[in-house]
Order: C-alpha cells, then structure tokens, then sequence
C-alpha cells in the first residue's frame, strides 16, 4: 500500500472493519504507514520551526509567528493522526490545531495557547495595520512555546509507541 494513500482512509476504523479479512501482518503495514506519515508531519513541524527560528530581527515577528504556528500546526496533525488515525488537508483542519487527546500533557493549556496562536498567525499573516504589540504573545515567545510544544508531542507519541 502507498504510504500516502493511507491519509485518504479513516485508518483505525479501517483496520478495524479489515480485522476480519486481512492477516495480522498486512494490517501492520497499514499501522507503519501511519507511523511514516507521522514521522513525515514532524519532519515537516521542525522545517517550519527552523524557518522561525532564522527569521531573525525586530521586523522579521511576522514570519516568525507564521511559521511557529505552522510548526505547531503540523505537530497537532501528526498526534491527531497517530491517535485518531484521521488527516485531512481541507483548510477547516486548522480550527482543530488545539483538539488534542484527553491524555495529551497539560491538554487544557496547550489547547487554549494553540487556539490563540492560530489567532495571532491569521492577525500576523493576513492583517497589514497590525504590529507584534497586538498579538497574545510576543513572537519569541511563541517560537519558544513551538519548540516546547515539539518536544511534548514527541515525547507523548514515542510513549504511546506511536513514532
């Protein structure tokens, strides 16, 4: 099976209506190539969080918000599809950046910080009359909280044996 086209299935519900079909190693690759495309969107989280980290410079809040976000996006998205077994590339997915599983560390905390990042990334991408003073945080900051927010969900997934 391709790796990609296992983002057009609802993984777990899947393998569950396959349980009774396949053998338990072909239902393995199935659970591997969950397990590479969550490699893949971490990858993808910490391209972006070196691309903020570079944006150096009082000017340079803008991009530096930007891409923190979009780190921390593709983070959310990596644990979703570990443990939901569920991705999708529709623009609506960004309202779920904070939805993250009941045992995911500080769940409530990480929640609200990530609703108002995708906040702060639409006022910083999109609005010209904004300054960084307008945002929750000062874009440091967020780039500090997506480099914590990386080393939380690696750290849950690998638990959860799950990267």
């Amino acid at each position: 099976m391709d790796e990609n086209h296992i983002l057009h299935l609802h993984v777990y519900k899947t393998i569950r209506c396959l349980q009774g079909v396949l053998v338990p190693d072909e239902l393995n690759k199935i659970r591997a190539a969950v397990r590479v495309n969550v490699r893949k969107l971490m990858l993808l989280g910490q391209s972006h969080l070196r691309f903020a980290a570079q944006a150096t410079g009082r000017e340079s809040w803008r991009q530096r918000v930007s891409r923190s976000y979009y780190c921390c996006y593709s983070v959310s998205r990596a644990v979703r599809l570990a443990t939901e077994g569920y991705y999708t590339a529709e623009v609506g997915d960004h309202k779920r950046v904070g939805e993250l599983p009941k045992d995911f560390p500080s769940r409530e905390l990480w929640e609200d910080l990530l609703t108002k990042f995708r906040a702060d990334r639409n006022l910083s991408d999109y609005d010209h009359t904004v300054s960084e003073a307008a945002l929750e945080l000062p874009s440091l900051r967020y780039l500090k909280r997506a480099r914590h927010f990386v080393r939380v969900s690696r750290r849950y997934l690998k638990g959860k044996a799950l990267l």
